[in-house]
């Protein structure tokens, strides 16, 4: 991302309280006029207006007017009011919209961009699809984001934890950018960064980091060890990654060893972060993310949110 190129984040949000925190940390990662934030609710088509006796006219003009009975609307003005009231948007921003039927259906794909007098921007988008995943997925595609924000609300495992929603998994597999799968995420407590010597891993790294300055949030970089022999090894990969961070004028607050099975201990100790970061990992042979790999298992097993960067 240059310096011209604005810095373009989608939040996903389905009226889940995941969700809303994934909005507000977006937001924050979002201010400043080089970025542009896409706040964006799908409403799945088979939830037909016809079926709720709805006409086409009142439809249309309760959404010019973000009427919040209808489907997804209200998720998009609680989006909006929770911006004002965070002091992320001012009810004053001059506003566009924009429709495009889908199959039919009058609210198919409805969009709100806001503009600040400074052109600091941020959309409001409904759109409407049968597989949710996917109308993520092609939305990333096609507008080129560099994050994508989503809950990782899914089914209850245990007494406290959560499974990974189908969506956020295949979301966190097949986008093309870095994705952040928002749970129990609490501001202030750092990014920590997995890193295991690999190009990869220190590119990620410096990625994260260039957006974590965004909003502030210090960072520490962590190497796991297989076992008591390997210490000296993931120590050197930290003060490789804290050189290569200084180098890039980035700062570092704090390198991490520990010894033990990776997705475990970055689990165990990421829990005192608000984020958990590692790269995306590839199947070389496929050319895509490797479902068994390390970052695939600690999104699936962590307690807090988790960072894949691509």
């Amino acid at each position: 991302m240059s310096e011209t190129t604005p810095f373009k984040l989608l939040i996903c949000i389905d009226g889940s309280e995941e969700a809303l925190r994934g909005m507000r940390y977006g937001a924050k990662l979002g201010g400043g006029v080089d970025a542009e934030i896409t706040i964006m609710f799908v409403r799945r088509s088979d939830d037909a207006f016809a079926s709720e006796g709805q006409t086409m006219r009142p439809v249309r003009e309760n959404m010019l007017g973000w009427g919040v009975e209808l489907p997804g609307m209200r998720f998009l003005e609680e989006a909006r009011r929770t911006l004002i009231e965070y002091g992320w948007m001012q009810e004053n921003w001059a506003h566009q919209e924009a429709q495009r039927e889908f199959n039919g259906d009058p609210l198919g794909e409805f969009q709100v961009c806001y503009k600040s007098p400074e052109g600091h921007c941020i959309r409001l988008k409904l759109k409407t699809g049968r597989n949710i995943a996917e109308v993520v997925l092609g939305e990333a595609v096609a507008e080129g984001y560099d994050l994508v924000i989503l809950g990782a609300t899914g089914q209850r495992r245990g007494l406290s934890k959560f499974l990974m929603s189908s969506v956020a998994q295949k979301v966190v597999i097949h986008a093309p950018c870095s994705v952040l799968v928002a749970r129990e995420l609490e501001e202030g407590h750092g990014h920590l960064i997995g890193i295991d010597g690999s190009d990869k891993a220190y590119e990620a790294m410096i990625k994260d980091a260039t957006v974590a300055l965004r909003c502030k949030c210090p960072v520490s970089l962590i190497s796991v060890a297989a076992n008591e022999g390997d210490v000296d090894k993931a120590q050197a990969i930290v003060d490789e990654g804290r050189r290569r961070m200084e180098e890039a004028g980035l700062e570092v607050l704090e390198t991490l060893t520990a010894v033990g099975h990776p997705v475990e201990e970055l689990v165990k100790l990421g829990r005192a972060y608000s984020v958990i970061v590692l790269a995306a990992e590839t199947n070389k042979g496929l050319g895509r993310f490797f479902m068994g790999g390390t970052a695939f298992n600690v999104v699936q097993m962590a307690e807090n949110s988790v960072m894949v960067v691509r």
